[in-house]
C-alpha cells in the first residue's frame, strides 16, 4: 500500500462513483503531478465528486470521472479537507489530453479565481504532495495549464508555491495567468466539445459555437490530432429572434408531446421525432416507429451535446424544447 493511502483524511472512492466502463492501463510511468482546480465555485450546490463524476460520464462520455485524487475543502476531518481517491493511478484517466499516460490528475475543488485556499486545503494539499513524493510517484509538480497544449486552459491560478512552502523552494509558477485561446485547436485524447467549450470563461466560446463554426465535424467522434477552429469559433452561433410559435402541425418536422422511451407504442410520435432527429444529424436509421436502441442512442448523443445535465435517452418536454430550438436554427 502506498503512503498517500494511508493518510487519515483520505476517502477511497474507487469504484463507488457512476462510471460506464473503465480506463485503460498506463503504459509509461508517472512522470508529473498535474495540479487543477474544479472552476465550481465553492458555494455551488454541484462542487461535490458525485456531480464531477456524472458529468465526465453521462456528458463527456469518459468511462469514469477524470481525476485520480480530489481535495475537498467542504468536508474537513480533524483539522484537514478530505482527499477522495477515484481512480486507480495505474489508470490512463482523462484530464490532461495527449499526457494522460505520464500525469496524475489532482484536483481542488473550488474556483480559486474567487474562492479563497483555505488552511484545512492547504494542509492537505501538503500532506498529499509529501506522500506522494515519498512514494516516488511523479518527479514533477505542474499547473494544468502548464501542460503540452493547455497553456490557454483558466486553471491552477491560485499560488501552489505557497501551499507548498513549508516543503519546496521552487515549486509552480503561482498565479501566471491563461495564454490567449489559440484560434485552431488539436484534439487530444479525451477531448470533447463540451470538455474544451469556455462557456464560463471571458471568451464566452460555447458548444454551439464549436458545432456552428466546425460544420463538417461529428461532436460525438472527434479524433486525437483533429484540427476545429476554436477561438475563432466564438459567436458563430446566433439564435435566431424569437417569433410567435407555430402550431406543431405547421412545422417541417412537427415534434410529439408527452414522454417517448424504450417500450412507447405511439408510433406516429416516434416516427415524428426519428424524422427530427435524422434532419438534425442525430441519425437513427429508418423512421420506422419503434423506438429501440438506435432511437434511444440518437436522443441520448443529442442530450449529450444540448442537454448535458439531463442525459437519459428518454424524450420529454425538455429534449423536445431543444430539438425544436436545433430545428429552427437549421431552418426548419
Amino acid at each position: 500500500m502506498y503512503k498517500f493511502e494511508k493518510l487519515p483524511q483520505l476517502v477511497d472512492k474507487r469504484g463507488k462513483l457512476v462510471h460506464k466502463g473503465s480506463y485503460s492501463k498506463r503504459t509509461k510511468t508517472i512522470t508529473t503531478r498535474v495540479w487543477h482546480h474544479s472552476l465550481t465555485k465553492l458555494s455551488a450546490g454541484g462542487s461535490k465528486i458525485e456531480s464531477f463524476a456524472d458529468f465526465h460520464v453521462r456528458t463527456n462520455g469518459w468511462p469514469e470521472i477524470a481525476y485520480h485524487l480530489i481535495i475537498d475543502p467542504k468536508h474537513v476531518v480533524n483539522g484537514k479537507a478530505t482527499i477522495y481517491y477515484c481512480v486507480d493511478i495505474s489508470k490512463k484517466s482523462y484530464h490532461v489530453g495527449n499526457s494522460n499516460n505520464i500525469g496524475l490528475g489532482i484536483c481542488v475543488i473550488g474556483d480559486y479565481r474567487t474562492d479563497k485556499l483555505t488552511d484545512p486545503t492547504i494542509h492537505s494539499i501538503v500532506d498529499l504532495h509529501k506522500a506522494l513524493v515519498a512514494d516516488g510517484i511523479g518527479k514533477y509538480d505542474k499547473a494544468h495549464n502548464e501542460m503540452p497544449g493547455y497553456s490557454w486552459k483558466a486553471c491552477c491560478v491560485f499560488d501552489y508555491n505557497k501551499a507548498f512552502k513549508d516543503v519546496l523552494d521552487d515549486m509552480l509558477p503561482g498565479s501566471k495567468q491563461p495564454d490567449p485561446v489559440p484560434g485552431l485547436y488539436t484534439i487530444q485524447e479525451g477531448d470533447t466539445f463540451w470538455s474544451i467549450a469556455l462557456k464560463d470563461g471571458k471568451e464566452g466560446i460555447t458548444v454551439e459555437d464549436l458545432i456552428a463554426a466546425n460544420p463538417g465535424v461529428d461532436p460525438s467522434k472527434l479524433k486525437v490530432g483533429q484540427t476545429i477552429k476554436f477561438g475563432s469559433a466564438q459567436n458563430s452561433y446566433t439564435p435566431k429572434p424569437e417569433t410567435p410559435k407555430k402550431d406543431q402541425s405547421e412545422y417541417k418536422y412537427p415534434l410529439p408531446s408527452g414522454i417517448l422511451k424504450t417500450g412507447s407504442t405511439d408510433k406516429t410520435g416516434i416516427k415524428q421525432l426519428q424524422n427530427a432527429l435524422n434532419a438534425v444529424y442525430f441519425k437513427c436509421g429508418t423512421a420506422d416507429g419503434i423506438y429501440g436502441a438506435k432511437t434511444k442512442d440518437a436522443v441520448t448523443r443529442f442530450q449529450k451535446v444540448y442537454l448535458p445535465y439531463a442525459v437519459d435517452g428518454i424524450y420529454g418536454p425538455n429534449t423536445k424544447s431543444k430539438l425544436q430550438a436545433v430545428l429552427k436554427s437549421k431552418g426548419f
